[in-house]
C-alpha cells in the first residue's frame, strides 16, 4: 500500500502568515476595531457627546503603542515603544495629520472675526489678528467652531496612525476586513427595519442633537448620506471579505456544495446583496448607489482578469456579460433619477430642507460657495466657519433669496454639500493642499506595490477612490465615522501589500512514496 503525500501547488508558492498576534497587537487591533465599529451606531459621531466618545476611542488605541509591555515570556514579543516611534516617524500620514492638527490649533487661535446671532438676525465682526497666519471665527462650539472641527479630524488620524504603526500580521488586517463587514451588514438591516416599521425617531425613542427636527436619518445616522457612504465602505469590505474566501480555498479539492466554504461564500454574498438594497431602495438612490456599482466592477474585473490571465477566456467572457448588464442598468437608473430631478422632481424643489438637497440644489450651493474662496484664498475664512459665512454669500444668488422671507433667505446651508469646495473655503489652499497630500501619498503607495498588492487590497482602494469622488457631491468627511473608515481601509490595503511583499519560505510540490 503505498500513501502519496502532495504539498500545495507545482510552482512555487509562498507560505501563509501564522505568526500569532502580540499583546500589544492585540490591544491595538481591539481599540482600532472599537473606532471603526462603534461611531456608526453613535449617531454616526455627529453629536458632541458621540464625538468625545469616538475621539476617546482612538486616543485608546493610539496610546496603547507606547504603553509598557515588557513581558518576555509572551510569544512573539511586542513591539518596544522605542519601535514604535520608529515606525510612527516613518510613517508620512503623522506628518501630514500633524501639520493639519497644528494649522487648525493657530488658525483657532488666532480669530479674525466674531459671529453674533440674536433673534433671526446674524452678524460678523471683524476683531485684530495675525493676517499672515491661519485663522477662523470666534463661535460657539455647537453647532460648530475650529475647535470642534479639529475633533471631527483628531480620531480618523489617531485611529490610522495606531493602525498603521500596531497592527503587524496578516490575519489582523483581514479581522479589520471582516468587522467591518459584518457591522455594515447590521446596520443595513437596522436601517431596514427602520425604515419598514415607519419609524420618526433614532432607535424608536432618540432625537439626535444634530437632526434639528429634520427626519433625513437612516439606521443610527443623523443623515442618510453619510449612512450611504459609510455603508458603500462596508460593501466594499465585504466584496475584498469574500474575494480573499474564494482565493483561499484549494483548487484541488472538490467543491463543497453544502459545506463550510460554500456557506460562508454564500453568507458574503447575501451581505453584499443586502447592503445594495439598503443602498437603492432605502437610503439614497443616487451616486452613492453608483458607487456600490463601482465596486462590482472593480470585483468584476479582478475575477475576470485572473480568468484571463489563466487562460480560461471562455468563462471570463459568461461571467463579463453580467457584469456589463449590471452596470448599464445601474447607469440607467443614476441618469433616470438625475433627469427626474432636474423635470422638477420632488428632489429638485427649492422648497426642500437643505440637508435632503438634491443635485441641482448642491451644484448651486457649491457654486455660489466657490466665491468664498476667491473671496480668502490662502487660508480660508476658517475650520467650521462655512455654516457662519454661507447666509452672506447664498444672499447674492437669487435661487436663494425671498424678499417676503425674514432674513430674505428661502433658506440657507451649514454644508456646502461638497467637500471638494467645503475644505478650500474653510482651510484655504493652503490647508487644501495638506489633505490633498493624504490621498496623494495612498495613490502613491499603491502605485509602488501595484505587483504584488492582493485582489482585497485593489477593491478597498478602489472603494476609498469613490469616497473621494462622491465627496465632489456631498460631504462624507464631515462624518466622523466615514472619515475613520476611510483612513482604515486605505492603511489595511497598504499594509496588506507589504505582508505580501514580505520574503517567505517557498514550497513545492513533493511526492513520497512510501511501501
Amino acid at each position: 500500500m503505498a500513501v502519496t503525500a502532495t504539498l500545495r501547488g507545482q510552482f512555487p508558492t509562498r507560505q501563509a502568515e501564522v505568526t500569532p498576534p502580540s499583546r500589544r497587537e492585540q490591544a491595538v487591533g481591539m481599540f482600532v476595531a472599537l473606532t471603526l465599529v462603534l461611531p456608526p451606531w453613535l449617531i454616526g459621531a455627529r453629536d458632541n457627546w458621540a464625538q468625545w466618545a469616538t475621539f476617546i476611542l482612538a486616543a485608546l488605541a493610539f496610546g496603547a503603542l507606547f504603553v509598557p509591555m515588557a513581558d518576555f515570556r509572551a510569544w512573539p514579543p511586542s513591539p518596544t515603544m522605542q519601535v514604535c516611534w520608529s515606525r510612527l516617524a516613518k510613517f508620512p500620514v503623522f506628518w501630514l495629520g500633524s501639520a493639519i492638527m497644528i494649522y487648525g490649533v493657530v488658525a483657532a487661535l488666532n480669530p479674525a472675526w466674531v459671529y453674533f446671532s440674536m433673534g433671526q438676525g446674524a452678524w460678523l465682526e471683524a476683531r485684530p489678528h495675525v493676517a499672515w497666519l491661519p485663522h477662523s471665527m470666534i463661535s460657539s462650539f455647537w453647532p460648530m467652531n475650529a475647535w470642534r472641527a479639529l475633533l471631527i479630524i483628531a480620531p480618523a488620524w489617531l485611529a490610522t496612525c495606531a493602525a498603521w504603526v500596531g497592527l503587524e500580521t496578516e490575519q489582523a488586517w483581514h479581522r479589520l476586513i471582516g468587522i467591518a463587514a459584518v457591522n455594515g451588514l447590521g446596520l443595513a438591516l437596522f436601517g431596514i427595519i427602520q425604515r419598514l416599521a415607519g419609524a420618526h425617531e433614532m432607535f424608536w425613542f432618540y432625537v439626535p442633537q444634530s437632526s434639528n427636527g429634520d427626519q433625513t436619518f437612516f439606521g443610527s445616522f443623523v443623515y442618510a448620506g453619510h449612512a450611504a457612504a459609510w455603508m458603500v465602505l462596508a460593501f466594499g469590505a465585504a466584496a475584498a471579505a469574500m474575494d480573499r474566501h474564494l482565493r483561499q480555498r484549494d483548487p484541488q479539492a472538490a467543491p463543497a456544495r453544502w459545506g463550510r466554504p460554500a456557506l460562508v461564500t454564500w453568507v458574503w454574498l447575501a451581505a453584499l446583496v443586502v447592503l445594495l438594497v439598503s443602498l437603492g431602495v432605502f437610503v439614497k438612490p443616487d451616486f452613492w448607489l453608483l458607487g456600490a456599482g463601482g465596486v462590482m466592477l472593480i470585483y468584476s474585473w479582478l475575477w475576470l482578469r485572473r480568468w484571463w490571465l489563466e487562460g480560461q477566456k471562455r468563462r471570463a467572457a459568461l461571467y463579463a456579460l453580467p457584469a456589463l448588464i449590471f452596470m448599464a442598468v445601474l447607469l440607467g437608473v443614476t441618469a433616470g433619477a438625475a433627469w427626474w430631478w432636474r423635470q422638477g422632481g420632488t428632489g429638485a424643489s427649492l422648497e426642500v430642507n437643505p440637508r435632503d438637497a438634491s443635485l441641482p440644489v448642491r451644484y448651486a450651493i457649491a457654486r455660489t460657495s466657490a466665491v468664498m474662496i476667491k473671496d480668502e484664498p490662502l487660508w480660508g475664512w476658517g475650520p467650521g466657519s462655512f455654516r457662519y459665512i454661507a447666509p452672506l454669500y447664498l444672499g447674492r444668488n437669487p435661487l436663494f433669496t425671498d424678499p417676503n422671507r425674514q432674513g430674505g433667505l428661502r433658506f440657507t446651508s451649514s454644508f456646502a454639500h461638497s467637500d471638494w469646495v467645503q475644505i478650500p473655503a474653510e482651510w484655504g489652499l493652503a490647508g487644501a493642499l495638506l489633505f490633498a497630500a493624504l490621498p496623494m501619498w495612498w495613490a502613491g503607495q499603491a502605485w509602488r506595490l501595484r505587483r504584488v498588492l492582493p485582489g482585497e487590497s485593489w477593491i478597498m482602494l478602489g472603494t476609498v477612490a469613490l469616497i473621494f469622488a462622491g465627496a465632489a457631491a456631498d460631504f462624507p468627511f464631515y462624518c466622523p465615522a466615514v472619515l475613520i473608515a476611510v483612513g482604515v481601509f486605505a492603511t489595511t490595503a497598504l499594509k496588506l501589500g507589504e505582508v505580501a511583499a514580505r520574503p517567505r519560505p517557498l514550497l513545492s510540490k513533493v511526492m513520497v512514496v512510501c511501501p
